[in-house]
């Protein structure tokens, strides 16, 4: 493992080793899962925008008609063509 040291305000410090405590783990532990949430957090986020580009070319706009278009008979045969 690599350690990784920065500067912060002493109430920021105080939070950290409270949460930290609350939560019964190292400010190591807490901090690997809070950079793990945070990378996921960046995933989804960019899946997000991905899947409204492509819902907007399918002119989709709610989840209606979401639910309509993955439904269809001819979406489906469609997913069979390809």
């Amino acid at each position: 493992m690599s350690t990784i040291s920065f500067s912060t305000e002493e109430s920021i410090k105080r939070d950290i080793t409270s949460w930290a405590k609350s939560a019964r783990k190292s400010k190591s532990d807490l901090f690997r899962d809070m950079v793990l949430s945070y990378g996921f957090n960046q995933q989804l986020q960019y899946f997000t925008d991905k899947t409204d580009v492509v819902l907007a070319e399918l002119g989709i706009v709610d989840e209606a008609q979401l639910y309509d278009y993955l439904s269809s008979d001819e979406t489906y045969k469609d997913r069979l063509r390809h």
